[in-house]
């Protein structure tokens, strides 16, 4: 299929220009957020989990205060990919987010699927992808910590860790409000209350709503979908009852009421005749527009979901330099709602979600410092979750009328895909800074984690049973041997059955850096680490056993060598990377042959492939009032090891050589600011964000169907205020040159689709806080 559209690609100049970037960040409440000079800020992080500046933690690390977050319309974590050169966000088009940096990511769309790049609040692990709607939510900032991080984060964070740093009680009188107004009729009304309740308890209570109206439109109908929903609040106690002792409650909840994307129709795919509907050749692909798209009436695309976490952390000084923590949480998160999968308004493979999760995690760890400026920490953690999903397909009469009416019964109409997974994990980890003199230090970590992951797993006869009743025929079993509810997923035997498998496994992560301060403000390091994802099941239309076969935990062994720079009196903050990752045993949702069908979905694993890449950051601060962030990420990808599997569209193919899926090899960002007074105690902006991503594919072998196109989003920004940030007024636009782009590239059934990103948007936003 061929489409023009607008582009707005960056010159070679511009592309060296962007080749920089950091961002800023504040720090939690009850220390110095920054650290004041002539030029550039210095920020403290708790990435390693303890205060120190960003710019002397030897470590790729993207830092953005929750201010910096809302100026530039960061509101999901998926917006992280405007402010984070080798981060990526997609949807798996059934609900469930995946997270990529710096190319590691693992595409499945189960509600169970352990992601690679781990979501924390606080440290607190939000330890499945779909859980992470209202991560981004009255923050002091966001921490991006690129490479595996096994050792202080724990498993399933081999490509990186997300921490969000919530804002947190404050121990005088304030408050604030926001209000945001755009194009669509989108809306948010945010507010926060904080103070202290007496001498020794603060609080902090924060709600927020967005809403909206429509924003795709049908192209073969009067129609439109696409409304927003989303409703989050946050309530937060801080007890300090003798200064030694610090305790943390805070109670998270949302609940989305929104409607569900529906994908784009690129072309259809016929693999066989079987269950081919022969309307779809004739159907109007969508035209190259990121609001066209069109939908059935199988289900209602509107969710019905909701979550809540509480979190309790306590720290106890047991001396001047020890100290003792503890991070205890409970999740739990339900979702129902109705997803269009083939982009048309055909009953193809329309699909219904029902999913649930409970999750526990409970860390404890002692930490203190050692030699000086040297630091140790050791610790254990217990994770347990259960999560229950049911997902049920509808398929139209003609959809399968080719296989069915010669055996002179009605033609399939549900399909249900049930799942429920139990996943615990124990470790136990240490880490520890140890100066070798002055300028040198060694650091040194390691973790040993112990997984077990449980699944029972099947295909289930439903609706009027004639999936069921059709496999009872192929395998020669009386009528009625599969009852409604019963699994219709066969054993190696030929009988219908339930899947059950267990999956244990352990590990051993680790890292050791060194560092090299040879002078205030220039950090140079290397390290090597080594980092796991957990293995894992995949709830999927099942039909044989073969199918729910696990994939192993992979393995991501990370060399880096980097360095951070201070330079012209700190006007200029340069810092930069090169890192090789060696990869065994990616996991990816590939193919397998199943009697009938032929290559259906199951996990598999890649024996061996490698990242290779460079990333290069800057932050200037020329002239006072003037801001620029600069930042590029390349990455080159490759499965080193001959692997035969199958094709996105059935071909069996040895993807030795080949890159990776959704992994662009360029990734630029850039976002300038600047300031200055227009009177009293008023000040003006000025503010653009520009972000590229270059082409890639939906799949490793490349085919024109599931072409990722590259492109560029240009935001713009601005607006005046009090010099102290009492209220601001603003005027925002995203995506100015409206450029068409997508995501997503995926063949479901007989339909190759692509999820498209959002039309330009404009609108105003206004905020106060009270002191």
């Amino acid at each position: 299929m061929t489409h023009s559209k607008r582009r707005w690609s960056p010159s070679l100049a511009a592309i060296v220009l962007a080749g920089f970037a950091t961002q800023a960040a504040a720090q939690e409440s009850g220390a110095p957020a920054e650290t004041e000079s002539p030029g550039t800020t210095d920020i403290i992080v708790t990435a390693q989990k303890r205060s120190e500046s960003v710019n002397s933690v030897p470590l790729s690390i993207t830092a953005v205060s929750g201010g910096d977050l809302q100026a530039q319309g960061v509101t999901d974590v998926a917006g992280l990919a405007k402010v984070t050169p080798g981060f990526n966000a997609i949807d798996s088009g059934f609900g469930t987010p995946v997270y990529f940096l710096r190319g590691i990511g693992f595409f499945d769309s189960s509600l169970a699927a352990k992601p690679t790049v781990t979501v924390y609040t606080d440290e607190v692990p939000i330890p499945y992808s779909v859980m992470t709607a209202g991560a981004s939510f009255d923050l002091e900032r966001v921490e991006v910590l690129k490479g595996p991080q096994g050792t202080l984060f724990g498993s399933n964070a081999t490509g990186g860790a997300i921490n969000y740093i919530a804002a947190k009680p404050t121990w005088s009188p304030e408050a604030g409000l926001a209000l945001s107004y755009g194009r669509f009729n989108r809306f948010s009304a945010e507010g926060y209350a904080s103070g202290p309740l007496s001498e020794t308890l603060a609080a902090r209570i924060s709600l927020r709503h967005e809403g909206g109206g429509d924003w795709q439109k049908s192209y073969t109908r009067n129609a439109s979908l696409g409304q927003r929903a989303f409703t989050q609040g946050r309530l937060q106690l801080a007890w300090r009852p003798v200064d030694t002792v610090r305790v943390n409650l805070m109670i998270n909840a949302n609940q989305d009421h929104g409607d569900t994307q529906a994908p784009q129709l690129v072309t259809p795919f016929q693999q066989s005749a079987g269950f081919f509907d022969p309307r779809l050749v004739a159907y109007p692909t969508a035209p190259a527009s990121n609001r066209a798209a069109d939908w059935g009436d199988s289900f209602a695309l509107k969710k019905d979901n909701w979550q809540v976490q509480a979190a309790l952390r306590g720290e106890v000084d047991l001396s001047d330099d020890i100290t003792l923590t503890s991070i205890s949480a409970y999740s739990r998160f339900k979702e129902a709602y109705g997803q269009e999968s083939d982009g048309t308004a055909l009953r193809l493979t329309d699909v219904f979600l029902e999913g649930d999760i409970r999750a526990f995690s409970q860390e404890l760890r002692l930490a203190g410092s050692l030699m000086g400026d040297g630091s140790w920490i050791v610790g254990g953690n217990y994770e347990w979750g259960k999560t229950h999903e049911l997902l049920t397909q509808r398929l139209d009469d003609q959809s399968s009328a080719h296989v069915f009416d010669r055996f002179g019964f009605p033609s399939i109409e549900l399909v249900p895909q049930l799942g429920d997974t139990r996943y615990r994990s124990i470790a136990a980890f240490a880490d520890v800074s140890v100066p070798i003199v002055d300028t040198l230090t060694l650091i040194g970590g390691i973790r040993y984690t112990d997984t077990k992951v449980d699944f029972a797993g099947c295909t289930l006869n439903a609706g009027n049973g004639t999936y069921a009743r059709g496999f009872e025929l192929i395998f020669g079993l009386p009528s009625g041997t599969i009852p409604l509810g019963g699994c219709v997923t066969f054993n190696d035997a030929g009988q219908p059955a339930l899947f059950e498998g267990s999956l244990p496994e352990d590990n051993i992560s680790w890292r050791g850096v060194l560092q090299w301060k040879p002078s205030g403000g220039q950090l140079f390091y290397a390290s090597v680490s080594r980092g796991y994802k957990s293995g894992s099941f995949a709830t999927l239309a099942g039909n044989r056993f073969s199918q729910y076969t696990p994939v192993r935990q992979e393995q991501v062994t990370a060399y880096e060598i980097g360095f951070k720079s201070a330079l012209l009196d700190r006007r200029v903050q340069l810092n930069g990377a090169l890192f090789y990752y060696d990869y065994l045993d990616k996991q990816l949702k590939g193919r397998t042959i199943v009697p009938v069908f032929g290559p259906l979905e199951a996990l598999v694993n890649v024996p061996k492939s490698r990242i290779k890449g460079a990333e290069l950051q800057l932050v200037v601060t020329p002239v006072d009032g003037l801001r620029a962030n600069f930042g590029a990420t390349y990455i080159d990808s490759k499965v080193t090891r001959s692997f035969t599997n199958y094709s996105a569209f059935g071909a069996v193919t040895d993807f030795d050589g080949y890159r990776f899926p959704y992994t662009p090899k360029w990734q630029l960002n850039a976002d300038l600011e600047y300031r200055w007074a227009i009177g009293g105690a008023k000040q003006a902006f000025l503010g653009a964000n520009y972000s590229y991503r270059s082409s890639t594919y939906g799949d490793f072998r490349p085919d024109a169907r599931l072409f990722i196109d590259d492109y560029g989003l240009l935001d713009l920004r601005a607006g005046i205020g009090d010099a102290d940030g009492k209220w601001t007024a603003s005027l925002y636009a995203q995506n100015v040159t409206d450029e068409y782009y997508w995501h997503t590239a995926a063949r479901r059934g007989d339909a190759v689709i692509r999820f498209a990103g959002m039309p330009a948007t404009y609108g105003v936003n206004m905020s106060f806080k009270f002191r």
